[in-house]
């Protein structure tokens, strides 16, 4: 990305949800996972009555709402339900990076360098090696949750990015309209009416305070900034960022939760932050040589919309 105060906002990004998969825990407690979904955009699209529709056609809101918000979270939160821990559900569901530039590349025909492609490949390396430290006996289809989650995540970055919309976040409001319905649906066939009802009449403090900060901080403040840089710059160019979230949840758990991180933890990290530093180089050094070419920056206004 070009502009320091986007690259300053996608790791702000990346620190709001690593902590927020902490905040789920606490969430999870009082809400079914799914049903506890459906809520969070519930409550994010009531803010359409104060924002206008974005001036994007309806098929990209809605695919938007689908793909990125009840796709994703619908599948991440029933693998959830099924057995997938939190934290390496935070690490599972990065595989949206290579989705995402790979149909980037091939839908989009956007251009990925050598050294960007190493630099995920490295940090996906290092989330592997956090994942088998982490992974023990992990039911296979919840697995397989999380990495449709992923893969809707990623079809969702590049609706987000082909809507172009200027306000990112009025796109994500009028988005979760579209993604309540089939959450409310998946929540009522897998956890059923008596856990939802016993979740809407016992409520307690700290899931709701947890549901306030999931709404207002993760996805309101979050990914309405993710929203906006997927809008303004190449989705190769924000997504590797993505991968730093899980490095953030283990150290907030651990700082939050005392949970301990052991060597292989540390090993996996450190991998982790070596690939996205060589991923977000490798994209400041073409943006340097595309400036430094007379009549380059024309040639590649496709990648820099």
């Amino acid at each position: 990305m070009r502009n320091p105060r986007h690259v300053l906002l996608a790791i702000a990004v990346v620190i709001i949800w690593g902590v927020n998969f902490v905040v789920i825990g606490v969430a999870l407690r009082g809400f079914p996972p799914i049903f506890l979904a459906a809520l969070r955009f519930a409550l994010t699209s009531l803010a359409a009555f104060f924002v206008p529709r974005p001036q994007v056609p309806w098929r990209w809101i809605a695919a938007v709402g689908l793909c990125t918000l009840a796709g994703q979270y619908g599948f991440l939160f029933a693998g959830l339900a099924q057995g997938m821990p939190e934290g390496l559900s935070s690490l599972v569901i990065q595989s949206q990076v290579p989705f995402t530039v790979l149909l980037a590349a091939g839908l989009l025909r956007e251009r990925v360098s050598v050294r960007g492609i190493a630099g995920i490949a490295t940090a996906g390396a290092g989330l592997v090696i956090i994942s088998v430290a982490r992974g023990g006996a992990v039911p296979l289809g919840a697995l397989l949750l999380c990495v449709a989650s992923g893969a809707s995540w990623a079809a969702g970055n590049i609706c987000t990015r082909q809507a172009k919309a200027e306000n990112g976040f009025a796109l994500l409001v009028w988005a979760s309209l579209f993604a309540v319905p089939p959450l409310v649906a998946l929540s009522l066939f897998v956890e059923g009416p008596r856990a939802i009802g016993a979740a809407a009449t016992h409520p307690h403090l700290a899931p709701i305070a947890a549901l306030g900060f999931i709404v207002v901080v993760a996805t309101l403040i979050g990914m309405g900034s993710w929203v906006m840089l997927l809008s303004k710059n190449p989705a190769s160019a924000v997504v590797p960022y993505a991968l730093g979230v899980p490095v953030v949840g283990l150290a907030a758990a651990a700082l939050l939760h005392g949970e301990h991180l052991s060597g292989i933890d540390f090993t996996g990290v450190t991998v982790v932050l070596c690939g996205l530093a060589v991923t977000v180089m490798s994209r400041s050094g073409a943006v340097m040589r595309t400036q430094s070419r007379p009549g380059a920056e024309c040639r590649h206004a496709d990648l820099s919309a």
